[in-house]
């Protein structure tokens, strides 16, 4: 079965291994208004502003805000679809800049940082953003993972 259009196919294998200044393919998204509310349920997070739009408006928002938490987890999973199946999570850190709101287009892009030799193969360091459509940085970060080799095609 081939992955969807958007996602890139996983390398069968080791792969080769990625350099500082390598830039990971950019992810295009947009968060809705149901995963915000469910993304809600799971966390335990029962802010209104994510997923009441008639509050959020009150608050001063166009509709359902993203939670910070979410951004954080889209960091993190698209960096690891970008390492391949044996990628490990080791941490990750984010700020938000600005807010997004459900259906925004938004992308995810990555830039490796540091690459080192590991017990468990390599140790990867990845600058990440989530960018607004105009461009502007909405979430800026850091992924920090592991893997043996096998990585996404870009």
């Amino acid at each position: 079965m081939s992955p969807p259009a958007d996602r890139p196919a996983a390398t069968p294998g080791p792969g080769p291994c990625p350099v500082a200044g390598e830039v990971c393919p950019p992810r295009r998204y947009a968060h809705s208004r149901v995963q915000l509310f469910r993304f809600s349920a799971v966390s335990w997070n029962s802010h209104r502003i994510h997923y009441d739009a008639e509050f959020a408006a009150t608050e001063g928002f166009p509709d359902v805000v993203v939670q910070s938490t979410l951004h954080g987890e889209t960091l993190s999973r698209y960096a690891l679809e970008w390492a391949g199946p044996d990628a490990r999570l080791k941490s990750v850190s984010w700020r938000n800049v600005t807010t997004a709101v459900a259906g925004e287009p938004l992308t995810w892009t990555g830039t490796v940082r540091v690459v080192a030799p590991c017990d468990e193969g390599v140790w990867m360091t990845l600058d990440v953003r989530v960018l607004k459509d105009d461009g502007a940085p909405c979430v800026t970060g850091h992924v920090e993972l592991t893997c043996r080799g096998a990585r996404t095609t870009s």
